[in-house]
């Protein structure tokens, strides 16, 4: 349910555009505010080491992604496929995508990039993917 709501923001939003969600008032519901919609995708198979447990990706979300968006976040399981851009090489592997829809700020952009970067660090990934949209909503 919370993954239909998240792909209904990214819809709203994308079919609205940025300069309308920039308005305090343009938001399409009452109660509801302007706000940045992040998707992360965080893949789960790791180079020279067994793929990410369900107790490091808990440990993580409990360490690193907790204290930095208490107000809420949402996770669901995914299957990816991305081409490595200096080897060409494709990978398939199981993926955690997670949404926040928050207030845009420099320390919220600022918080994303840690993520990522602590993510990619502790598990050995190229990348994490990342997709930003402007959006409303109300929790």
């Amino acid at each position: 349910m919370i993954p239909r709501f998240a792909s209904t923001l990214l819809i709203l939003s994308i079919m609205a555009g940025p300069d309308a969600m920039a308005e305090e008032g343009a938001c399409p519901f009452a109660g509801q505010k302007p706000m940045l919609v992040v998707q992360l995708f965080f893949g789960q198979s790791t180079k020279d080491r067994h793929p990410a447990s369900d107790k490091e990706w808990r440990s993580f979300l409990a360490r690193t992604v907790t204290p930095r968006f208490p107000d809420g976040f949402t996770v669901y399981d995914g299957y990816g496929q991305w081409t490595n851009p200096q080897t060409h090489a494709i990978t398939r592997e199981k993926t955690k995508v997670m949404v926040i829809a928050t207030e845009d700020t420099p320390a919220v952009r600022s918080r994303i990039e840690e993520l990522s970067s602590i993510y990619r660090s502790r598990f050995h990934q190229q990348s994490v993917g990342l997709i930003t949209s402007p959006g409303c909503g109300e929790f």
